[in-house]
C-alpha cells in the first residue's frame, strides 16, 4: 500500500488548483477575444462596430472591412440640405480645431502645413494652391470643384472619394459633426455658394380604405321615392271605371306633383 504523506495531498491540491486556475484563465480570454458591444463587452449592451469603435477613439487608424449580417436594411435617404439647414459653424470651427488644424491653417494668408491652406476653399478646386504639392492621385482629380457634395464626401472618408491620396485622416463619420465642420469652411470662404435646398418631403401614401368616392354624378343618383298622401281611391281594376261592379280594388294616389302632366304635342 502507498503511503499518502502530507507531500502528497500537498501535490494533489496543487494539481487542481492550477486545473482551476487554468480554466478560469481561459474564460476570461474567450470573453475578451469574442465579446462585442458596449464598454466592457457585456452582452447586453448596444453592439458596435470595430470602425466606430476605432473612430471614437482615435483620429487615424485603418478601416476593417465588415462583415456583419446579410439581414435586409432599410435605405435611408441622405439629406445633406437639411443637414446643413441645421449646422453650427461655431461647433464646425471646435471640430477643426481639435481634428484638422495639426495639418491645416484657414485664416487667411495662412502657410501650408501638412495639407493646403483651406482660406476660401468652398468657391475653389481640387489641386488649387500653386504653392503646394499635391499628391499625384489628387492633380488626376484637378478642376473638379470643391462643392458641398464633394467637400462632403472628402471629409466622410478621404481615402475612398480620392483612391491613392497622401491624406492620411480617417474621416468625419458622423453626419451632424462633418455638417457642422463644413458650415464652418463655408463661413471662412468669401462669397460663398448657398447651402442646398432641403429634400422635398414625400406625401404619405394615402389608405386603400381612405379611397373613397365622396361625390357621385347627379344622372346616377336615383330620385327618393315621394311619400304617399295617404288618399285612397276605389278604381275598378277592369275598366277603370268608377262604382263598385265586381272587379274593384283600393289604390292610394300619389302627391300632385309627381303625376306626369299630359301634353298635347312633342316635345
Amino acid at each position: 500500500m502507498i503511503p499518502m504523506g502530507d507531500l502528497f495531498w500537498n501535490k494533489v491540491f496543487g494539481a487542481l488548483l492550477a486545473v482551476f486556475l487554468i480554466i478560469m484563465g481561459l474564460q476570461t480570454l474567450s470573453g475578451s477575444l469574442f465579446s462585442m458591444g458596449g464598454e466592457g463587452g457585456h452582452h447586453g449592451d448596444e453592439e458596435q462596430s470595430l470602425n466606430d469603435w476605432a473612430h471614437s477613439r482615435f483620429a487615424y487608424y485603418t478601416e476593417i472591412a465588415d462583415s456583419g449580417g446579410s439581414g435586409p436594411v432599410e435605405e435611408e435617404v441622405y439629406d445633406l440640405g437639411a443637414l446643413l439647414a441645421s449646422a453650427d459653424a461655431s461647433s464646425g470651427e471646435r471640430a477643426f480645431k481639435a481634428k484638422c488644424s495639426t495639418c491645416h491653417t484657414i485664416e487667411q494668408g495662412g502657410s501650408n502645413g501638412t495639407g493646403p491652406n483651406l482660406f476660401g476653399i468652398m468657391t475653389s478646386t481640387h489641386a488649387h494652391k500653386e504653392d503646394f504639392g499635391y499628391s499625384s492621385a489628387m492633380m488626376a482629380t484637378a478642376g473638379e470643384p470643391w462643392n458641398y457634395e464633394n467637400i462632403d464626401h472628402w471629409l466622410e472618408n478621404p481615402s475612398s472619394y480620392i483612391r491613392g491620396t497622401s491624406m492620411a485622416f480617417a474621416g468625419l463619420r458622423r453626419d451632424d459633426e462633418r455638417a457642422d465642420v463644413i458650415a464652418y469652411l463655408a463661413s471662412m470662404t468669401p462669397n460663398a455658394p448657398a447651402f442646398p435646398e432641403p429634400l422635398p418631403e414625400e406625401e404619405p401614401a394615402a389608405d386603400e380604405g381612405e379611397a373613397v368616392e365622396t361625390s357621385l354624378d347627379a344622372e346616377t343618383v336615383e330620385t327618393s321615392p315621394a311619400e304617399a298622401t295617404g288618399v285612397i281611391e276605389t278604381v275598378d281594376s277592369v275598366d277603370g271605371a268608377e262604382g263598385d261592379d265586381g272587379n274593384t280594388g283600393e289604390v292610394e294616389l300619389a302627391p300632385e306633383e309627381t303625376v306626369p302632366a299630359e301634353t298635347d304635342g312633342e316635345e
